[in-house]
């Protein structure tokens, strides 16, 4: 800070004149707080209140201490230390940087808390690409939020072949080999798992509207297909040709991109429409059968990615 540079005081609740310490940060910000507080939140602090130059200081006279940090994250910093609390951030990189200071000063309870905090405000997928979730995942890695980086990682499933060099991230620089590496195995079992459902679909309801669709009860079936499944616990039955394929075809979308998404964005469910509609019967029932099925594919999807497990170190 150059002399030039006026010093200012910050707004509440960091104003307070009864306080006993100024952190002034980097910019020229005077933030007023409790060495209290801060030795409960940071043993840094707590040392450095004892230091020899600390205890020179007039008892009726705040300790003033000089930070590295700039007045933003200093702010949001200060604010996890309150319960009452609850600080949001401006961007990613601003949440790094109030990261970095907690982890400076050890303050422990500081991280977890805003882990919690950074990724309710970060992770709703509507707001960001799926590339984000590779930042928030490194981020979780590096600071040893377990919970949260398989959150992450989950969310991350809606990038296709994920490894490949196009899929590179900023936070890719925070984390070891090793953390990646387990991102992408990760990616590629929920990948195998969610192709498999579509090999065998003993996992339907034994409704009899489930037992009954039209994909497996059409007459074409018995004309132009070879495939057989097991159909909810009626045993095998055989099933129309362009459902077949159109279960092979999603099942390949899903090995490279396992997420619902990838079901209902799937080109090749209107490919298998088309195809339906050649057939008279198929095409009177098709829409709502097949609507049927992509709801019941999609929850089982969901279901077997819950049981794939992210390793950890």
């Amino acid at each position: 800070m150059s002399n030039a540079e006026k010093i200012t005081t910050a707004e509440a609740p960091f104003d307070d004149s009864n306080c006993d310490c100024i952190l002034q940060s980097n910019n020229g910000v005077n933030f007023h707080v409790y060495k209290l507080v801060l030795s409960l939140m940071s043993p840094v602090f707590k040392d450095m209140f004892k230091s020899p130059q600390s205890e020179s200081q007039s008892d009726e006279s705040p300790v003033h201490i000089n930070v590295d940090e700039s007045s933003t994250p200093l702010r949001s910093l200060l604010l996890l230390c309150y319960p009452a609390a609850t600080p949001t951030f401006d961007s990613l990189n601003d949440a790094k940087a109030v990261l970095e200071a907690a982890k400076q000063y050890d303050m422990q309870e500081a991280l977890d808390r805003a882990g919690d905090l950074i990724m309710a405000q970060f992770l709703p997928d509507h707001l960001f690409l799926p590339a984000h979730f590779l930042d928030l995942y490194a981020l979780s890695c590096r600071f040893g939020w377990r919970r949260h980086a398989r959150t992450a990682a989950t969310r991350a499933l809606g990038i296709k072949d994920l490894g490949r060099p196009s899929n590179g991230f900023d936070g890719l620089r925070d984390i070891t080999g090793e953390d990646y590496h387990r991102l992408l195995v990760y990616h590629y079992r929920c990948g195998v798992a969610a192709q498999q459902v579509g090999d065998d679909l003993s996992w339907l309801p034994s409704s009899s509207r489930e037992m009954h669709l039209q994909m497996w009860k059409c007459k074409c079936r018995l004309a132009g297909s070879v495939k057989t499944l097991q159909i909810g616990n009626v045993g095998g039955l055989r099933i129309v040709p362009w459902f077949a394929e159109y279960l092979v075809l999603s099942g390949k979308e899903l090995l490279a991109r396992p997420c619902e998404s990838t079901i209902m964005e799937s080109k090749h469910y209107n490919q298998a429409m088309i195809e339906a509609a050649k057939c008279d019967d198929c095409q009177r029932e098709v829409i709502d059968d097949m609507d049927r099925f992509r709801a019941l594919y999609i929850a089982r999807v969901k279901k077997v990615l819950v049981d794939v497990e992210l390793a950890t170190s």
